[in-house]
């Protein structure tokens, strides 16, 4: 009998090690060699014939980036002047089944997913719903043992709200959460009693968390459900089909999500986002992320003003901006990264890093471009690779559009 007890406890303490370090144990296992023909599967969408050699290039390019990253597939789209000019699709959405992906392929977002979640919060703001001075404390009566956070401070990662951390929870790291949370209140709890890392408006930190608590201000504020909220009012106008929430049921459409390495790949991890809708828990496909990216450019959506005001770079209690000159949702700089730094180009943009997913959206405004891409893996920690990606096909269509003028 001692002996089986021995034996229970043992096989007891090995599990709850396993489920609590289940991200890191289960890394080492599943490992299968990734087809080599993926580039020899592609999905024409669209193709504008004004852009048809700056199409043909960009097809070149994403044949060698796709060996080059060992992504199981990609996918992008551009639209210029409001029209879709181009969508394509690289390669498989499912490895294991030879599934190839087309342009309504389904790809995790990740953090892109804020740059939709601010086109909500314009719409709100436009319709009187919500405003960005008020406090998340107004809107949620939460947060009451805080300094008041307004909805901009939230939006723009200057509220002090920490970062995922590790947990008393089932796998260890929150990141790595599969816990079903039945609303996004009871998400909420378990960082709105946490010390801020600063006095709101003081720093910045970027943190998923914020869009989070802004997401349940923005129910709140408009007593509606924030998915349906953003289905009726940002996916819908927007023609974006294809977005949604990233839950496991019912999803025919979206790829699955991978980690790759140099030769072989395996299924990612798999997550629960209910924690995190608002700042990296939707799915989409790039033609429905430039559409998204459009309505900051088209007055249809959102007025010039409220555009305006979603993508300037807010400032510090100090007067400074930010570090990453981030606005409300999206980023927004001048780069020197195109045509060899020979001109400064404005960009905003939002970058995703999900687990089995990749992701940016960029506006162009100076060029009324909009440009797209996806992949279903997990990025290189610490390197965020689809600008280099994308730079050189951006620039065959910003040549391709000021020759057609």
């Amino acid at each position: 009998m001692k002996k089986l007890l021995i034996i229970v406890g043992l096989s007891s303490l090995t599990w709850v090690i396993y489920v609590l370090f289940q991200p890191i144990i289960d890394w080492n296992f599943g490992w299968r060699q990734i087809p080599e023909n993926r580039s020899k599967v592609s999905f024409a969408g669209i193709e504008d014939s004004n852009y048809r050699e700056a199409i043909e290039a960009s097809k070149q390019h994403l044949d060698t980036i796709i060996s080059l990253s060992k992504a199981p597939s990609i996918s992008v789209a551009a639209m210029i002047q409001g029209r879709m000019v181009w969508s394509y699709a690289l390669g498989f959405m499912d490895l294991e089944n030879k599934i190839p992906a087309d342009t309504s392929s389904q790809y995790r977002i990740g953090s892109v997913s804020k740059a939709l979640t601010s086109l909500g919060l314009g719409k709100m703001v436009e319709e009187g719903l919500i405003h960005l001075d008020s406090s998340v404390q107004y809107y949620t009566g939460l947060f009451q043992n805080k300094p008041n956070i307004s909805i901009s401070q939230l939006a723009s990662h200057q509220s002090g709200i920490r970062n995922y951390s590790v947990c008393f929870c089932f796998p260890l790291w929150e990141y790595y959460s599969n816990e079903e949370f039945q609303s996004i209140a009871q998400s909420v709890v378990y960082f709105e009693k946490d010390a801020l890392l600063f006095e709101p408006g003081e720093s910045f930190s970027y943190s998923t968390y914020n869009f989070t608590a802004l997401s349940l201000a923005m129910e709140r504020a408009t007593r509606r459900n924030f998915l349906s909220y953003m289905g009726e009012y940002v996916f819908s106008p927007l023609q974006m089909e294809n977005t949604a929430a990233d839950k496991r049921r019912n999803q025919t459409k979206k790829s699955m999500p991978y980690e790759t390495t140099t030769e072989k790949f395996k299924d990612a991890y798999a997550l629960n986002l209910s924690n995190k809708w608002a700042g990296g828990g939707f799915v989409s496909t790039p033609s429905d992320l430039v559409r998204a990216g459009n309505a900051l450019l088209d007055t249809a959506f959102l007025s010039k003003a409220t555009s305006e005001a979603l993508v300037t770079p807010q400032r510090l209690n100090d007067g400074s901006i930010n570090e990453q000159n981030y606005a409300l949702g999206w980023r927004h700089d001048f780069s020197e990264r195109y045509f060899n730094g020979n001109i400064k180009v404005e960009v905003i943009h939002h970058g995703g890093m999900a687990v089995g997913g990749l992701a940016l959206l960029v506006v162009y405004p100076q060029y009324d471009l909009v440009f797209a891409i996806t992949m279903n893996k997990t990025g290189i920690q610490g390197r965020f690779e689809l600008f280099d990606t994308i730079i050189p096909m951006v620039e065959q269509f910003i040549l391709s559009r000021n020759n057609s003028k």
